[in-house]
């Protein structure tokens, strides 16, 4: 008995198609484009792609970054001849951008803080996102204008996937500003006073003097304390990393004059009569006088009588230190 055939059938096709390829790591499940006779079976090659054989759909989390060869397998019936048909697929490592480190955060504007990046899977850039507030270069911060930002550290993507950035925050501080001093006199005696002022400060600050063995000061009020010269600050102290801004005024301190001790005998003389007065233990040179030169006039210690005078009275002489 002779057979003789009962149907015709087609020959098996298709065609398939990762069309998104090269996919990110990142991208989740995707699917294949799949035209032509359908109910073939997915494989790939080499191993390390997680394909879903009846579908074809590949799940990139889960699969080794690299290049595949996916291949679309029919089987032929009624005598047709299998078919297969293969397509690629690229999965791209979804980059890292680590991580930043790098003390101190707070920094004064014009200064310095350094950062490093640690755990990147490339080299990237570096970046801030307010130059107005600070700058980066190689890692290096430079504090710009007063406020907070971020600087960021960007490791590009490739293959389909997107960049990756990491971020630490930078907080720059302006500088405080001490102000002026003001106050007059500057030269005061020991145990003198002077008051001085402050204006222009950016915050309260504090009194102080670099010698307290020439001048004392509490809230402005400067005391003499021993002879010499010294200065009179005012101390805004410093936040956020800038230094304390201190303003300065300086004082004279002159010890007091020392007249000395005059001496010299007879007290008592004649109209018209003279004794010598000296004078010694001065602190420098003085000027004579008398108290009444209607009685006795002086000149250089020599006491001249001029008109009597009762003894209860008598004239009384002063050596006038120059101050």
């Amino acid at each position: 008995m002779t057979g003789t055939p009962q149907g015709t059938f087609a020959a098996p096709s298709a065609t398939i198609n990762y069309a998104g390829s090269p996919y990110c790591s990142t991208a989740g499940t995707v699917s294949v484009t799949q035209t032509g006779t359908s109910g073939g079976t997915y494989s790939a090659n080499p191993a390390g792609l997680s394909i879903n054989g009846s579908t074809g759909a590949v799940n990139t989390g889960t699969s080794t970054p690299g290049t595949y060869t996916v291949t679309y397998a029919i089987t032929g019936t009624g005598g047709c001849a299998d078919f297969e048909t293969t397509a690629q697929i690229t999965i791209t490592a979804a980059p890292t951008a680590g991580t930043l480190s790098g003390t101190p955060q707070g920094i004064c504007v014009g200064g310095t803080t350094t950062y490093a990046i640690s755990g990147n899977s490339a080299t990237g850039t570096w970046g801030t996102q307010d130059v107005n507030i600070a700058t980066v270069v190689n890692g290096l911060v430079t504090g710009a204008g007063p406020g907070t930002t971020n600087i960021t550290y960007t490791v590009a993507g490739t293959g389909g996937c997107n960049a990756a950035t990491a971020t630490r925050s930078v907080t720059v501080t302006a500088p405080p500003t001490a102000g002026t001093l003001s106050g007059t006199p500057q030269g005061i005696c020991v145990g003198g006073t002077t008051t001085y002022a402050i204006s222009g400060n950016s915050a309260t600050g504090t009194w102080g003097t670099q010698d307290p063995n020439i001048a004392t000061v509490v809230n402005g009020l400067v005391t003499g304390a021993g002879p010499g010269t010294t200065n009179i600050t005012y101390t805004v102290a410093g936040t956020g990393g800038c230094n304390a801004a201190t303003a300065t005024r300086s004082v004279t301190v002159t010890a007091p004059p020392v007249a000395g001790t005059i001496s010299g005998t007879p007290q008592g003389i004649c109209v018209g009569g003279t004794t010598t007065y000296a004078i010694s233990g001065n602190s420098a040179t003085g000027t004579w006088g008398p108290d009444n030169a209607s009685v006795a006039p002086v000149v250089n210690g020599l006491v001249t009588g001029q008109a009597p005078a009762r003894r209860t009275s008598l004239t009384r002489w002063r050596a006038r230190a120059a101050a």
